[in-house]
């Protein structure tokens, strides 16, 4: 992004998605891959490598440490047990494969809407190849799109921001989720606890309660849970709660302002 680009780009009132999903290729996403995280953790791991403790929720690993979010991806995993867990913007593919392994017995699949991304996943793990499949969570629900206890996305809802489509992606993980939604994003980008909180008192929401959690990994990464039923996890009540200890952006604070003022929520009546 040039200069100028960047200039407009904070200036104005709204704004598009951090990334051209058509433009986001193969290789563009390969190049964030090995320099943003293999540089620093293992991306892949294989069986022995990987160890969950269910007396203490805490996974550990043998060689190189992996990167504190897909370890909180998977100690949640662990804590909940579900049946089936499914990836929204699985890129790679490295989360669910990972989740395969220290996890057999767990049914995975992932969605992501970059073509090139789901060939990306499959030529790293050949096992996912009938697993992952093209999807765009901001589109109007299909059924056609997997069900699963637990549904969560990674560094995927942050980036979006045309109009009202990260309302829409928060809304079909409800739908598509039985019980569990984890979202680990950067939580600056939106006001999820607030959006989320709107969308259910605005009827948006397929589940009839929603519980909403502060989840922390043993290596420090927070998320958010969603969960029909309350868990013994921190009740998260306002995204000022998360965002404690975080340096703020004052840019991306009024990003997500602004992107929480799109939104019309239920039907209220005029008289």
């Amino acid at each position: 992004m040039g200069i100028l680009r960047q200039l407009f780009y904070k200036k104005r009132k709204f704004y598009d998605d951090d990334f051209d999903w058509n433009n986001y290729t193969q290789d563009s996403y390969h190049r964030r891959l090995k320099g943003d995280v293999e540089a620093n953790f293992r991306a892949v791991s294989v069986e022995g490598q990987l160890d969950f403790d269910a007396a203490t929720g805490v996974v550990t690993s043998q060689v190189e440490p992996i990167h504190p979010n897909p370890h909180l991806i998977l100690e949640m995993i662990g804590q909940l047990a579900p049946a089936s867990v499914h990836e929204v913007g699985c890129g790679g593919g490295d989360h669910v494969a990972n989740a395969m392994t220290l996890f057999p017995d767990v049914a995975v699949t992932g969605g992501d809407r970059g073509e090139t991304q789901l060939d990306l996943a499959i030529s790293r793990h050949p096992k996912l190849k009938g697993l992952v499949g093209l999807q765009d969570i901001t589109m109007p629900f299909s059924s056609q799109w997997p069900q699963a206890e637990l549904v969560y996305s990674q560094a995927v809802v942050m980036h979006i921001h045309t109009a009202v489509s990260h309302f829409a992606a928060l809304a079909n993980m409800v739908r598509m989720a039985q019980k569990y939604v984890l979202l680990l994003e950067n939580q600056q980008c939106h006001n999820f606890v607030r959006d989320i909180q709107a969308l259910f008192e605005g009827g948006h929401l397929e589940w009839d309660t929603l519980h909403i959690h502060l989840v922390t990994g043993s290596t420090g990464a927070r998320g958010i849970l969603l969960s029909k039923t309350r868990l013994e996890y921190p009740v998260l009540r306002s995204d000022v709660q998360i965002r404690d200890g975080v340096s703020p952006s004052a840019r991306r604070l009024k990003r997500s302002d602004e992107d929480s003022a799109r939104g019309i929520f239920g039907f209220a009546r005029r008289n």
